[in-house]
């Protein structure tokens, strides 16, 4: 053994030594790397995939040689903008018109979905945008240089081939049989015994057969990496068959933009107005900054400046462009010609001198603060005096005047009869006075509404209809409440809410608990002022026993109507009977017994008279006792076969949400009607009329209770009206449009059907007194029994839904 240490530092035995270690130094890495690039192969549940880099287009980052493992995008998972991907590029996009796999950077997004590819090393990015659909996997692993083998051998490089192949065949040797060899003469226990007691070949021979082995195993080895590294192969290089002029980029190592911000100038600008925007770039630097300005409404960006070097600000000469509202931006390229664009900033050029109130809105109470503007004013100075008129008569009182900026005034209207006001500003420097324009018709509501709730009876029991009225006299009511609480405590509940009229809602009492309640309800008026009502004391809830109700149909019945009753019985329940009589009479008449919840059936409509009808339900428990419900009135059967199919309306070019010219309404029936019946001696030709739009609280159905009819010569047409169920006119005013009605016939299933189109002209009275709803609402049309189909049957009175999707009319 000391003879074999001696050899490794003697002259001879030292350089064996070193070759043999480096060999099996380059040996370990080389097999090391070897067994990492195909871990695909042995753990497939990593759910990667290997593949050759064949170009140098991502360098530094990535050689060519390089095997780089991919794992698949999760589902739902976004590209990942500035990472390393594997895709497909299709044929048309390659040279050689087969598809290849790429592996390139993903360095920006397009507005379309697709995305910008490029090599780190490239100068410009590849041409043809990718898809979502097209990625194969994300880069996770680089394993260098293992596959250059197998890339020499795809390019047919054998030179490089065969000097890899000779030096690691004589590291192979090196490694294993090389280094410092025992001295002849120093003899061993094997030579002493070269059979060895046990008959096994001595040691020598087996350690020499084992080298043998490792050298065959290392080589098959490194001959499977040729071949799989040449099978698992990927282009990352620059690809330029299709030209795709939109999508062109700048890109190198640098992916990231510019961060880019356009400084406010301030709320108002005139004259000459310095312009600027601050921008950086964290791995290049900053091209050009372009200030652009754009109207606001417009779709055309104009460019102010482009600036090279900081600071990036320039001067803008609004005397140029008209006085009104604009948008600013900025966009900043750096020098690889990436560019970004700022958010936009607003600002309103005032070159002309103009002062203006702000609306304070069309109905007002108690103080209000009111606030001018002036704008285009330079160094003057102005004081500024606001002034209030009764609407219509031009007689303006000051409210007060104020010499500085802010221009606020405090509006007491506490002091001002209950009625319509027009405001205005008055700008006033030496000689020169200037006035607002006047904002009309501004209502002052300080008297708060009226409201009672009925007395809904003692004991009560199931579900039952309370019913309120309530009034305003100048703003009309936005909601009424229905609250109840027990009698001694202090809490109050709400039953319910509505905001149109009548104001009633059906309550179920068998989710209290028995005893002594009382009522009350709540009006609110659009101004914002609440009244309460007397409170209706001390009535006794008791369900305990017995109670039967029966639930509200509807006003109007037609067909089939669903009728149901709610029942409960401490003795039990044998039976509820559900009844109806012609409204004023007692004739009740049985429609349906049902024995089980719920207690519910059809009632064919067409087997009674057409007219109004009363309901109830009637309980028998299991002793026999009776208890009736309390009673549903005045139900409308109505089964004419004449009646309102649809009501729709249709925005023309105007505004979505406002009445205009333009816009249409279409009224659809049944069946078939004489026109004649509508207007007289009308054929259905294009008949001028006017469209009247009244708010509702002209007609006590509340502020969301507009509503349309059709007026010939100063007399309403039998269409009926149509209430909107929303806020189209201003508080208790009226407006009229010019208008063209026509009548058409369209069949519908077999049937043949009159459709009446009244097609919007312009606003003859009351321009200025429409409103714009941004509020979905369904329409209901109230058709008269005054139109007569062909035969001469009467309309059905029964109201009319608009049909389709909830949505904003006109």
């Amino acid at each position: 053994m000391s003879s074999r240490f001696g050899l490794v530092f003697s002259a001879d035995g030292w350089v064996s030594f070193v070759a043999s270690a480096l060999s099996r130094l380059y040996l370990g890495v080389v097999l090391s790397l070897a067994l990492i690039a195909i871990l695909p192969l042995l753990l497939p549940s990593l759910n990667l995939h290997g593949t050759v880099v064949q170009s140098g287009s991502m360098e530094p980052h990535i050689s060519a040689g390089d095997v780089v493992l991919a794992a698949p995008l999760e589902p739902r998972t976004p590209a990942p903008v500035g990472g390393v991907v594997e895709y497909t590029s299709p044929a048309f996009a390659e040279p050689s018109g087969v598809d290849k796999t790429r592996l390139h950077r993903i360095v920006a997004e397009n507005t379309d979905g697709t995305f910008v590819t490029a090599g780190d090393a490239n100068a410009d990015v590849d041409s043809t945008p990718l898809t979502l659909e097209q990625i194969t996997g994300q880069a996770r692993l680089l394993v260098p240089m293992i596959g250059l083998p197998g890339l020499w051998l795809n390019i047919r490089d054998y030179s490089s081939l065969a000097w890899w192949s000779a030096l690691t065949l004589l590291a192979i040797v090196m490694a294993l049989f090389g280094g410092p060899r025992s001295d002849p003469h120093d003899k061993d226990a094997d030579e002493e015994d070269p059979a060895g007691s046990d008959g096994v070949a001595p040691s020598g021979v087996a350690g020499f057969t084992v080298r043998v082995g490792a050298a065959v195993g290392m080589i098959a080895v490194i001959l499977a990496l040729v071949v799989a590294s040449g099978i698992m192969s990927s282009t990352a290089a620059f690809t330029a068959t299709t030209v795709n002029s939109p999508n062109t980029f700048g890109a190198a190592a640098d992916w990231t933009p510019p961060s880019v911000t356009m400084v406010s100038p301030g709320p108002s600008v005139q004259a000459t107005t310095a312009l600027a925007a601050e921008a950086s770039d964290t791995e290049t630097a900053i091209s050009n900054i372009t200030i652009e300005y754009q109207a606001d409404g417009g779709t055309t960006w104009t460019a102010v400046c482009t600036v090279t070097t900081a600071p990036y600000a320039c001067d803008w000469n609004t005397l140029s462009v008209p006085d009104g509202s604009y948008s600013l931006r900025a966009t900043a390229t750096s020098t690889i010609g990436l560019s970004a664009t700022s958010a936009e900033v607003h600002t309103t050029v005032s070159n002309t001198f103009m002062v203006t109130l702000a609306d304070p809105g069309e109905i007002q109470r108690g103080t209000v603060v009111l606030a001018a503007t002036l704008s285009g004013s330079g160094s003057r100075s102005y004081s500024v005096r606001t002034e209030y008129s009764l609407a219509g008569s031009n007689r303006w009182s000051a409210l007060c005047t104020t010499v500085a900026a802010p221009y606020n005034c405090a509006w007491n209207t506490g002091g001002l009869t209950n009625d319509y006001y027009d405001l205005r500003a008055v700008a006033v420097s030496g000689s020169t006075t200037t006035y607002s324009e006047t904002i009309t018709d501004v209502l002052v509501d300080n008297l708060a509404p009226v409201v009672t709730l009925s007395d809904s009876g003692t004991p009560l029991s199931g579900t039952r209809t309370f019913t309120a009225t309530a009034t305003d006299a100048h703003s009309g009511i936005a909601q009424v409440q229905m609250q109840y609480n027990r009698t001694g405590t202090p809490t109050w509940t709400t039953m319910c809410t509505i905001d149109t009229a009548p104001f009633s809602c059906r309550f179920d009492t068998t989710t209290l608990t028995a005893g002594a309640y009382n009522f009350r309800a709540i009006a609110t008026d659009a101004a914002g002022t609440s009244t309460t009502s007397a409170v209706v004391s001390n009535r006794t809830v008791d369900n305990t026993i017995a109670s039967v109700s029966v639930e509200d149909p509807g006003a109007y019945l037609t067909g089939i109507a669903r009728l149901t009753a709610s029942a409960n019985s401490t003795a039990g329940i044998r039976q509820v009977r559900i009844q109806s009589a012609p409204t004023g009479t007692t004739a009740w008449t049985t429609r349906c017994i049902p024995t089980v919840t719920p207690y519910s059936c059809d009632w064919d409509t067409k087997s009674v008279p057409d007219g109004l009808y009363d309901l109830r339900a009637v309980l028998t428990d299991n002793t026999g006792r009776e208890t009736l419900s309390a009673t549903v009135s005045a139900r409308r059967v109505d089964n004419s076969p004449l009646r309102g199919a649809d009501i729709q309306t249709t925005n023309g070019p105007g505004t979505p949400g406002a009445l205009g010219a333009g816009d249409s309404m279409t009224f659809t029936y049944s069946q078939q009607v004489n026109t004649a019946t509508v207007v007289s001696g009308w054929t259905g030709a294009a008949l001028p009329v006017t469209v009247r739009l009244r708010d509702g609280n002209l007609l006590g159905l509340g502020n969301i209770g507009d509503t349309v009819d059709i007026q010939r010569s100063g007399t309403t047409v039998t269409l009926g009206t149509v209430n909107l169920m929303q806020n189209y006119v201003r508080n208790r005013k009226t407006a009229t449009f010019i208008a063209t009605m026509t009548a058409t016939t369209v069949t519908t299933n077999g049937v043949p059907r009159t459709v009446i189109t009244v097609a919007l002209g312009a606003a003859t009275n009351g321009p200025g007194n429409l409103r714009t709803t941004i509020t979905p609402s369904t329409m209901i049309w109230n058709p008269t029994t005054a139109v007569a189909s062909t035969t001469g049957t009467p309309s059905s009175s029964a109201p009319v839904t608009e049909t389709g999707p909830l949505d904003r009319d006109f």
